[in-house]
């Protein structure tokens, strides 16, 4: 009994000297994901990051009219100066034509007020193509009574109402700005217009962006001109290189710095697909 208890002692003190039993559980210490996480190779700074489209365009229409046209759709690609989408064009052109009408009748009534003024300042015993000798009394009475000052006024009315309906005409066709991809088109043939509301969007092909942060500690690794592997989270098997263009210089509350990456090519990649960052130290 003596020896029994002189064993239970001796292992109850080593217990407290911080030895561990290799099979005991060690999961109350150690965090379960860390455990999980594979080591970095040597060299290698690793970071998370979203592909930008560099240039894109947000296409709508001017004016609230049925929707005539619908040409392309999501994903499409499209070449500079392509028709996307059209209003009704028979509104728009029917529109123009009365706008032309009213200039021609506005130049008629303009001829017809000159015509009237100079009868007037012939009354009053002058010259109308003496100009420098004709009373500005005259002059004046002469061209309230025939509106020849109203009419050229009214003429000019005319011809911003026509580049007016000009423009209306030219932007109820929608066209791509530049050769890329259709994306969010939120519209359909026979819908009604609304002014101002994006029907699609264009983003520029071959001008995407990484953006991604590094904290401050890992800052010099990066320069301008650095190359980085871009590896989608979408499909890890496929690896795109881009080269830094752009260091934000402010520090964020995080101790991060915000940097972009030029794609050196991007046919799978979508504007803010997110995307694995890996810098790897050259030997």
């Amino acid at each position: 009994m003596i020896i029994a208890a002189v064993a239970m002692l001796t292992a109850c003190g080593s217990g407290q000297t911080g030895q561990v039993d290799p099979e005991a559980d060690t999961t109350a210490t150690v965090p379960v994901e860390k455990l999980a996480l594979p080591l970095p190779e040597p060299g290698v700074v690793q970071t998370v990051g979203k592909v930008v489209a560099e240039r894109y365009a947000d296409l709508a229409f001017e004016t609230a009219l049925p929707i005539e046209q619908v040409l392309v759709r999501n994903g499409q690609k499209v070449r500079r100066g392509q028709v996307l989408a059209t209003l009704d064009q028979f509104k728009l052109r029917n529109d123009m034509t009365q706008k032309e009408r009213a200039v021609e009748q506005a130049q008629l009534r303009i001829e017809q007020a000159h015509l009237q003024m100079q009868d007037v300042i012939i009354a009053h015993g002058y010259d109308p193509e003496k100009a420098a000798q004709i009373p500005s009394n005259v002059t004046r009475n002469s061209d309230l009574k025939s509106g020849y000052t109203l009419s050229k006024s009214q003429l000019a009315t005319a011809k911003t109402q026509l580049e007016a309906a000009r423009h209306d005409l030219q932007s109820g066709v929608l066209t791509a700005p530049f050769d890329g991809v259709v994306a969010n088109l939120s519209v359909q043939a026979h819908q009604l217009a609304v002014a101002g509301k994006t029907v699609c969007r264009v983003i520029a092909t071959g001008d995407m962006l990484v953006e991604f942060r590094v904290m401050e500690a890992d800052l010099q690794k990066y320069k301008v001109g650095t190359r980085v592997h871009i590896i989608p989270v979408a499909d890890k098997s496929q690896q795109y290189e881009a080269t830094v263009s752009e260091i934000n210089p402010i520090v964020d509350q995080q101790g991060a710095v915000s940097l972009r990456a030029r794609l050196a090519k991007t046919a799978e990649l979508f504007d803010g697909m997110n995307v694995e960052v890996v810098l790897k130290s050259e030997k």
